[in-house]
């Protein structure tokens, strides 16, 4: 017993040992009322919603993606539109965004669209989309 620890020293066979726990803690995530997390990659064929608890991942071998749930509204003004009688007029408008957590195709193209994005980072993609719309 003193021959091992004289020939590694203690701290050293300490070391390994808090590697992989700070490696688990950096993949351990609390879901918060206001987020969901889409969790891809190894023992996962498809990409699996997570919306309350706890959840532990490989860093490694794994992604999360963070998606804010919340309602955002967003207003857009564009200036110099025809109407329908060929008179230039400015528009304003209010638009409200909310992801159907309860449709995974809605969930699965919001991972696409706006991975890890805050609710101001969306607003500002949707605003940026409905002008060239208009």
């Amino acid at each position: 017993s003193s021959g091992i620890n004289a020939e590694y020293g203690g701290e050293q066979m300490k070391q390994p040992l808090v590697r992989i726990v700070a490696s688990l803690m950096a993949g351990f995530y609390t879901c918060s009322p206001d987020k969901i997390y889409v969790v891809s990659g190894v023992c996962h064929s498809m990409p699996k919603i997570l919306s309350r608890g706890s959840f532990l991942f490989l860093p490694c071998m794994q992604n999360v993606v963070q998606l804010s749930i919340e309602m955002i509204t967003t207003t857009i003004t564009t200036n110099r539109v025809m109407s329908k009688n060929r008179i230039p007029i400015n528009v304003t408008g209010t638009a409200q965004i909310k992801i159907n957590i309860n449709d995974r195709r809605s969930v699965y193209d919001a991972t696409a669209y706006f991975p890890d994005a805050n609710a101001r980072d969306i607003s500002a993609i949707c605003s940026e989309n409905l002008k060239v719309i208009s």
